[in-house]
């Protein structure tokens, strides 16, 4: 199962993703998992957004460098992720297309019936 979207929508959507991560509090939960004790080290293991902030908390990169590096790496990996899911079906596997406009409900509701064939 993939989700179909244009490419441009993709990246806009990941765009403001992480605008809405960050103006929800992304930097202070960091800062609070490494005031919890957690070593920067494993922190930035669990995830790109992790990694990036992690490295802006500790000093590693500017707030600028943070932002701009985190926004490239991710759509970086969406488009690996794209690229994995054509590989894929040139090699002869079927990927379900659900269409990333619809609304989540109708997505829920597609993948439901691929998986469990309803």
């Amino acid at each position: 199962i993939g989700l179909d979207i244009d490419r441009e929508l993709r990246r806009e959507r990941i765009s403001r993703r992480l605008v809405a991560r960050l103006d929800e509090g992304l930097i202070d939960e960091v800062r609070g998992l490494l005031d919890e004790g957690i070593a920067a080290e494993d922190l930035m293991y669990y995830g790109l957004e992790y990694r990036f902030v992690t490295e802006y908390v500790t000093g590693l990169r500017s707030r600028d460098e943070m932002i701009n590096g985190l926004e490239t790496a991710i759509h970086q990996f969406a488009k690996r992720q794209m690229t994995w899911f054509r590989g894929m079906e040139r090699r002869g596997f079927t990927i379900h297309w659900i269409d990333a406009t619809r609304p989540v409900e109708e997505m829920i509701q597609r993948a439901e019936e691929l998986i469990y064939k309803v």
